[in-house]
């Protein structure tokens, strides 16, 4: 999910006054800002029709109301290396359309990539490389962050290019239900 530009225009503000600092994450791309679902990490070929074709079923709900707000690292302890905004608002209606998507992918045979870890709706904003200094107190400086409300109509299925100028492409998208 994307947020609207106006929200990530509000964002890139907040986030201007931190960029330069000692310590700073190299910081994503305005294009790679989006909201997680399901992470399924790399899908084989022969998976991706059957993953699209499970998440196309998947009833979507209706329209989830959200903010983004707040700060925080990845991991919690030892050295930070991503830096990321939270989310508030709907959370139970956007967590309860993670699971249906998660679930929809596991049946179709691609197992959501969570660690068991409990779904946390966020965006990534910056990422430390494993060498170099790292300043987990910048999430702190945004704690208190809180940017305009929104509301998501759609979700999408994404798939990833990683490398040195990580790309996102779009494979599919599903309507929500207006609220």
């Amino acid at each position: 999910m994307t947020p609207p530009a106006a929200v990530l225009d509000h964002l890139g503000s907040a986030l201007g006054r931190l960029r330069g600092r000692p310590g700073e994450p190299r910081w994503s791309p305005r294009p790679a800002q989006h909201l997680t679902l399901a992470f399924f990490g790399d899908v084989p070929d022969p998976r991706a029709a059957p993953l699209t074709e499970a998440l196309r079923l998947v009833p979507g709900g209706p329209s989830v109301h959200l903010r983004l707000s707040g700060a925080g690292t990845f991991p919690g302890h030892g050295p930070p290396r991503v830096l990321w905004v939270g989310v508030d608002g709907d959370l139970d209606a956007l967590a309860a359309l993670a699971g249906r998507a998660a679930t929809a992918g596991a049946s179709a045979g691609v197992e959501p990539r969570n660690e068991g870890r409990p779904y946390r709706p966020h965006l990534t904003v910056g990422r430390w490389p494993a060498a170099g200094p790292a300043d987990r107190r910048l999430a702190g400086l945004l704690d208190g962050y809180a940017g305009p409300h929104f509301v998501v109509d759609e979700w999408e299925l994404v798939r990833s290019h990683p490398g040195p100028s990580p790309r996102y492409e779009t494979l599919a998208r599903w309507p929500l239900a207006a609220a």
